[in-house]
């Protein structure tokens, strides 16, 4: 393993406990809602399913149910003894980063899957993914996460950009695609304190003055609106992709 992806395995072992913790206070049923739509659509029930990337099984709960053989791999071993509490029998945690496990794993899945994948950034591997599928494939990515009070103030996160990426490669190789959006807003009082605090070091005090006096006016607190929204981009793999490769 490569001195980068040591560390990367190492980040993720040591965020694993809180990324959990920040998965189980979500309030959005992101992870029932996709399970309801892929069941009105005909994906699921399905025998093989790869979860890719799984993590510590956010949908490793609501999806298990309607997969005979459930892959979930993760290079975190610390995610993983997070999922396995979310196991079964017809459940397999399989460490590996994704680049080495898509060129060793000779299986073909059913439904590939991946969800806020951090190593989904190119069109190799991309394709790399859709190979792994003889059926269908399918990516579930956050694009828009904005609020009323500190987004103005906050740089755009190039993330929420990436399904349009992927859009544009499938484009290139002629493979139609659908989508489907999960839209949620949430809504909490936040004191003007806690918004100084945030910001602090992020602007001069000055800058932090103004900008706090233009949120709040005289308020102590103030309701913020949050939006977030999830699209999945799901399309079937041709077979011809399949036998002659990409």
């Amino acid at each position: 393993m490569t001195d980068y992806l040591n560390e990367l395995e190492t980040f993720w072992d040591e965020f694993a406990e809180e990324y959990e913790a920040i998965q189980q206070e979500s309030i959005f049923p992101i992870a029932e809602e996709l399970r309801d739509f892929l069941l009105a659509e005909n994906l699921l029930p399905c025998q093989t399913f790869l979860d890719l990337a799984g993590g510590s099984g956010r949908y490793l709960s609501t999806l298990k149910a309607y997969v005979e053989k459930y892959d979930l791999v993760d290079l975190s071993a610390e995610m993983l003894k997070l999922a396995a509490a979310k196991s079964s029998s017809t459940v397999q945690l399989i460490k590996n980063d994704q680049k080495s496990f898509l060129s060793q794993n000779k299986q073909r899945y059913g439904i590939v899957f991946s969800a806020m994948n951090p190593a989904l950034q190119t069109k190799e591997e991309l394709l790399d993914f859709c190979q792994a599928s003889h059926d269908w494939c399918l990516i579930l990515r956050v694009i828009t996460d904005e609020d009323q009070l500190f987004s103005p103030y906050e740089e755009i996160n190039s993330d929420l950009l990436l399904n349009e990426r992927y859009k544009a490669f499938l484009n290139e190789l002629h493979i139609p695609y659908l989508t489907k959006k999960f839209a949620y807003t949430n809504s909490e009082d936040v004191p003007r304190d806690f918004f100084q605090e945030y910001f602090l070091g992020e602007f001069s005090p000055v800058e932090l003055a103004k900008i706090t006096e233009k949120t709040f006016g005289n308020k102590q607190q103030k309701m913020n609106q949050q939006s977030l929204v999830f699209e999945l981009i799901y399309f079937h793999v041709p077979k011809t992709y399949n036998e002659n490769g990409f």
